[in-house]
């Protein structure tokens, strides 16, 4: 945030309830556009909704602790959001990093149609922490659920349902990728969440009656057997694929191979689709890229 090319900001930052000393970090920080918020361990959604009640600008702006804005983020989709009054949200390409370096941008559509297309479907379509959204829209919508998994795949269907979504085509943000990121538990709850909320707004959508998260799971529950399995190889290969670009990432190249080609081999058709949304950096990403690492 320090770097950042945008100077007229207020950085918000919610502490969960760590207990690594990252308060002692924050209280060093000797800024006056950060605003530190002290919370008991309550979960991402609750955390992001208490942050949004401290926040005054036009303009919010995520950004998970471990990932790294590049210099010109802020102020690129400020310029987009001022010219562009009906997008509600604005994301970036990014690219994943480790902690031996960074990769190749994503492939992240750029339209409203696009974007809205792959989230009905519950594929990725904005990276959460490179979003900048019109804080008028997000109240409106009453910001986040409460659920503790998904909450931007129903809080981006929910604003596309009334407004735009956009994602710039240009890399401005590096996400981290590590082996304690998600495991297979925490991975089954996220998918079903981003399901619920898929299912929710082709509801919304239908104009039929919502459906509450637990009658939701317990159909889920309640499938045959065989659909249930095919569901747990995916969320394995879902998790292989997370495990392989953080071996790449962290320098463990050859293991890294390994765990994508275990990934293709338990759902083939996902895993290739992932690694063709990854393109080679264009020329301006290079820049951006270096620019960080500087």
């Amino acid at each position: 945030m320090l770097a950042q090319t945008l100077t007229n900001w207020q950085c918000v930052i919610v502490n969960d309830g760590s207990r690594d000393g990252t308060r002692d970090y924050l209280s060093s920080l000797g800024d006056d556009r950060f605003k530190i918020i002290d919370q008991e361990n309550a979960g991402i959604s609750a955390a992001i909704n208490n942050g949004l009640k401290h926040c005054t600008a036009r303009y919010i702006a995520r950004l998970d602790a471990d990932d790294i804005a590049l210099p010109a983020r802020l102020a690129e989709q400020v310029a987009f959001l001022d010219v562009h009054a009906e997008v509600a949200l604005v994301g970036t390409q990014v690219v994943p990093m480790g902690s031996r370096g960074a990769g190749s941008s994503l492939k992240l559509p750029t339209t409203h149609d696009d974007i809205m297309s792959d989230l009905i479907a519950g594929r990725h379509a904005v990276a959460h922490s490179s979003a900048m959204i019109r804080a008028d829209i997000l109240r409106e919508i009453g910001g986040y659920w409460s659920l503790s998994f998904g909450e931007e795949y129903d809080l981006m269907l929910r604003l596309g349902e009334i407004a735009k979504l956009a994602n710039l085509d240009q890399v401005l943000l590096q996400y981290r990728v590590h082996q304690s990121s998600m495991n297979g538990s925490a991975m089954r709850r996220m998918r079903t969440s981003v399901l619920y909320a898929c299912e929710s707004a082709r509801r919304r959508q239908a104009g039929m009656f919502p459906i509450s998260f637990e009658d939701f799971q317990a159909r889920r529950n309640s499938r045959p057997r065989w659909q249930r399995v095919f569901e747990s190889i995916d969320i394995h290969a879902r998790n292989q694929y997370r495990y392989a670009l953080a071996e790449f990432y962290g320098g463990r190249r050859v293991r890294g191979a390994a765990r994508l080609v275990w990934a293709a081999a338990c759902a083939p058709r996902l895993t290739f689709e992932r690694i063709l949304r990854v393109a080679k950096p264009a020329r301006r990403e290079g820049k951006a890229v270096q620019g960080a690492t500087a």
